[in-house]
Formats: structure tokens, C-alpha cells, sequence
């Protein structure tokens, strides 16, 4: 089990600096994705929103990866 919750860490942590670079992309350059369509009384939100939502995310993943978002075991 151990096992596992490493190699978990470590995807989510991988996954999270991907992402990190990504979204990163995404707000310098929002022309790099395509705005999104939907025929829906509200509007899709902008590239830029979409990519700071991302950032957050993979802070997120990359908290949880580094051990840094996680509880402490108990004795």
C-alpha cells in the first residue's frame, strides 16, 4: 500500500508541474487554446480564466505531491 500512495504522489506531482508549464502557456499566450463554444445563456469563461483556474489546479496536485498538503499521521 505504501507502494502505491508513492507512485500516486509521484504521478500527481509530475502531472502537477506538466500542468504548471501548461496553464503557464495558456495565460502568456491565450490564442494557444481555442476559445471555447457553447450555446448556453451564460458565456464560456475566457482562455485566461480557464488558464488560471489550470495554474491553481496543479498547485494544487503539486502541494499533494510534494507532501505538503497532507496531514499529519498520528502515533
Amino acid at each position: 500500500m505504501k507502494t502505491l500512495m508513492r507512485v500516486i504522489r509521484w504521478a500527481c506531482l509530475l502531472a502537477g508541474i506538466i500542468g504548471l508549464v501548461i496553464s503557464t502557456w495558456a495565460f502568456i499566450d491565450p490564442s494557444a487554446f481555442p476559445q471555447m463554444r457553447m450555446g448556453g445563456m451564460v458565456p464560456p469563461p475566457s482562455p485566461r480564466w480557464r488558464a488560471a483556474l489550470g495554474f491553481v489546479f496543479s498547485l494544487l496536485l503539486v502541494g499533494y505531491g510534494s507532501g505538503k498538503l497532507r496531514h499529519r499521521t498520528l502515533p
